[in-house]
């Protein structure tokens, strides 16, 4: 039962980093647009892209698991998507 469970604990744990820094990119966007920095229509534009970019590349990452018999990985490797695409963000908008 042990080995079952450790995949879950990890996805849950991963899903929780997720969460807590994907409010981060949201309070430092919301300062952004609040402020009216220079960027804000750019950073709206790239924000609405990514998602889409993002949930391609989860789809895909997903299928890719399915089709070559791995299915009890397809949660890790979507979440492993949205993971670094969220870490990508923090990086840059801590940046600026």
């Amino acid at each position: 039962m042990r080995h079952v469970m450790k995949p879950f604990a990890s996805l849950f744990v991963d899903s929780l980093e997720v969460s807590f820094a994907a409010h981060t990119v949201i309070a430092l966007r919301m300062a952004r647009f609040a402020t009216a920095h220079e960027d804000s229509v750019s950073e709206t534009r790239l924000m609405i892209a990514e998602k889409f970019d993002a949930a391609a590349e989860a789809a895909f990452a997903t299928a890719q698991s399915l089709m070559t018999g791995q299915p009890g990985l397809a949660p890790a490797r979507a979440m492993a998507v949205y993971k670094k695409r969220v870490r990508q963000n923090l990086d840059r908008l801590s940046q600026k």
